[in-house]
């Protein structure tokens, strides 16, 4: 037979331990910041990956210029800018 006060220790183990548990799941349910930052990583990590794949399916020459366009977003970025004011002046001369 188990000695009454053996009994109450491993009880009182188990509880601190459950208790423990309870309340890391509490604090992780209410960093609202951490779990967005989480979820936010999880995103970009999905979508690169997504990225690589789309673009290791393209063909070579195509791939090779989207890895240079990747290298070098500020141009592309500025062709972009261009593009827009030089449909934007069309359509107002058009208007």
């Amino acid at each position: 037979m188990t000695d009454p006060r053996e009994q109450l220790q491993r009880d009182v183990e188990r509880t601190r331990r459950e208790l423990g548990e309870t309340v890391e799941a509490l604090a992780h349910k209410v960093d609202v910041p951490g779990r967005v930052k989480e979820q936010a990583h999880e995103t970009v990590v999905r979508m690169t990956a997504a990225t690589n794949q789309a673009i290791d399916s393209l063909p070579t020459p195509v791939a090779a210029q989207v890895e240079k366009a990747r290298r070098h977003p500020a141009a592309i970025a500025a062709v972009l800018v261009a593009l827009i004011a030089a449909i934007w002046a069309i359509t107002r001369r058009n208007a």
